[in-house]
């Protein structure tokens, strides 16, 4: 006895250190480096982020970016977060860099203790950044505009970068909003702040980028924006404005910028026209070998990812060509946008509970999204092979047998139904008693189920006794107010459950979503709804009016037409930190 306790203390420490050694081989942290833009001009700072999921093994050494760049100052930010009731956390380290010369530049792996970042290769260009420039007179604030491609597609995206240049001490900065006209605007992450040379100047600058995706094909003029900002009078920095010279503000309007906007090409052949930079899509399913019995659900969750397109263009996936066999029962689709510096990416999510009804081998078809490659000006097509699920026979269920002829007469009828019913119970029970409590589960529902709807039946009563129809005011009216009291309060959620109850008057035999609106609408209603959908479902969140979307509402033949209820749009503060330049 003695004997088999030592071997099984023995079995048990080389077990927790085995798993220890591959516990400890499996920690190291995965960290990533990404620049907040490429290309870089020469002389032009940026920022690398090196991001980790999880702790890393020590305080970074970024002594080897030295080689090619010359490191201006880094910071570091940490967050926890919950995803499916787990806890998160990430950290990113800032650095803010400049390249020492141009070409191919690596940047090399940071060690982080044990753990390395990966390499990252960026480009610097040895021309200044594209752009045209309008001055305050004496060069000391610059605004900048470019916009690339010059000839993008419909619904295609294009980058229209601004840039306020300044070496000066400046103040309070309020930058007029981009509204184009038959183009949707989406700005593209937060600003960033860097430093650049122009004319043999150095500047501080401020970068906004926005991506535009034009509604329909020819000449798109992109207006020009409105800068008003408070800066040092007669001087270009170096004074303190409290103890030196006063501020003034200045005001500067940026050139204005024409796309020739292509329409679709006759080359595409696809249904649904879907321009865009890179299309993936995926397939999952659960369980993942593809294999279940008859009666229960196979998930299958596909996933479309779409880099330079908005979540309104993505096509649906669709359950064609499953086999009549398997029943389906559909999720609502879960949309997503990601603004990043280089673009947006979006993604269309698609889950459907598959249930087959007879064992066997089954087929879901092929899956093919066409798409229209914007850099290599050609069509191609993301696709899913065709997947073969098994159906096992499950258990087996008892089938009452169906008699052959009916009982003579009624007497027999009656004498024949008791004992026909005993015997099926005797021998249901006999044979499997989980049918017989599951019957009685079953009745128990059913009852529960039955009063509910009695007791809310006879409050409905209730309630049209006290109130009539003809008493109670028009809930259209009603749903109207609310909607307008929503998109007034700013309040995303609470104008999606107003916009809910205000289509449902509207279209009472479809059924409302937000995707389903934006469906049925065009121009700005339909702009304004997507709007509303990227406030609500995009990452990361971001701030929304509600002045579009209730101006589309009552300016379209779905409302009433009133002008008092336009609202001016609010001034976006650009708020640049103020810097001296020696």
């Amino acid at each position: 006895m003695a004997k088999q306790h030592r071997q099984a203390w023995r079995l048990m420490i080389l077990g927790l250190l085995l798993y220890l050694g591959l516990s400890g081989t499996g920690m190291a942290a995965e960290i990533t480096v990404t620049a907040d833009r490429d290309p870089i001009p020469l002389n032009e700072s940026f920022n690398l982020t090196f991001s980790a999921g999880e702790s890393p093994d020590d305080e970074p050494d970024f002594s080897p970016l030295n080689q090619d760049f010359r490191v201006l100052g880094q910071s570091q930010n940490s967050q926890i977060s919950m995803v499916n009731g787990k806890l998160s956390r990430s950290t990113e380290w800032t650095v803010s860099v400049v390249a020492k010369h141009a070409g191919k530049l690596t940047v090399p792996p940071v060690a982080f203790g044990a753990d390395r970042s990966r390499a990252l290769t960026v480009t610097v260009t040895d021309r200044p950044a594209p752009g045209q420039a309008r001055g305050s007179g004496d060069d000391a604030l610059l605004i900048e505009v470019d916009a690339s491609p010059k000839n993008p597609y419909v619904q295609a995206q294009a980058i229209y970068t601004l840039r306020v240049l300044y070496r000066t001490n400046l103040g309070r900065a309020q930058l007029s909003p981009l509204e184009i006209p038959d183009a949707l605007v989406q700005q593209l992450g937060d600003k960033r702040n860097f430093s650049t040379e122009r004319n043999g100047n150095t500047y501080a600058a401020t970068e906004i980028r926005y991506a535009i995706f034009p509604q329909k094909s020819g000449a798109l003029r992109i207006p020009p924006l409105t800068l008003d900002a408070e800066v040092q009078a007669g001087g270009r920095g170096g004074f303190n404005p409290f103890f030196g010279r006063p501020m003034k503000t200045v005001s500067l309007q940026s050139e204005a910028v024409e796309l020739q906007v292509r329409p679709a090409p006759a080359a595409f052949s696809g249904k649904h026209w879907l321009p865009a930079e890179n299309v993936m899509l995926e397939e999952t399913l659960s369980p993942d070998n593809a294999r279940v019995e008859a009666g229960q659900p196979l998930t299958r969750t596909l996933t479309l990812r779409v880099q330079g397109a908005t979540v309104g263009v993505l096509p649906e996936l669709g359950l064609a060509g499953v086999p009549a066999d398997i029943r389906r029962y559909p999720d609502q689709p879960a949309m997503d946008e990601q603004r990043q510096g280089t673009g947006l990416i979006s993604t269309r999510q698609e889950k459907t509970a598959l249930i087959p009804d007879k064992p066997g081998r089954y087929t879901l078809p092929a899956i093919e999204v066409p798409w229209w490659n914007i850099a290599t000006e050609k069509i191609e097509v993301a696709r899913l092979p065709e997947r073969e699920i098994e159906v096992g026979a499950g258990a087996a269920v008892p089938v009452q047998p169906v008699p052959t002829s009916a009982p003579a007469t009624a007497a027999e009828a009656a004498n024949t139904a008791p004992a026909s019913a005993a015997g099926q119970a005797e021998g249901g029970m006999a044979a499997s008693p989980v049918w017989f409590w599951l019957s009685l589960i079953l009745a128990g529902g059913w009852l529960i189920t039955g009063g509910l709807w009695w007791r809310a039946a006879r409050r409905n009563r209730e309630e049209i006794t006290k109130n009539p129809p003809g008493s109670r005011k028009p809930s259209d009216q009603r749903r109207m107010r609310e909607l307008k009291e929503a998109c007034a309060a700013n309040d995303p959620e609470r104008t999606r459950r107003a916009l809910l109850d205000w289509a449902s008057l509207r279209w009472p035999d479809s059924e409302t979503s937000l995707e389903g609106i934006a469906g049925r609408s065009e121009g700005e209603l339909k702009n304004a709804v997507q709007t509303l959908s990227r406030a609500l479902y995009g990452h990361p969140r971001t701030e929304w009016q509600g002045t579009a979307l209730w101006a589309a509402i009552v300016t379209t033949d779905l409302g009433k037409s009133r002008a008092e209820n336009r609202a001016p749009t609010a001034i976006v503060s650009l708020h640049p930190p103020a810097e001296t330049t020696p």
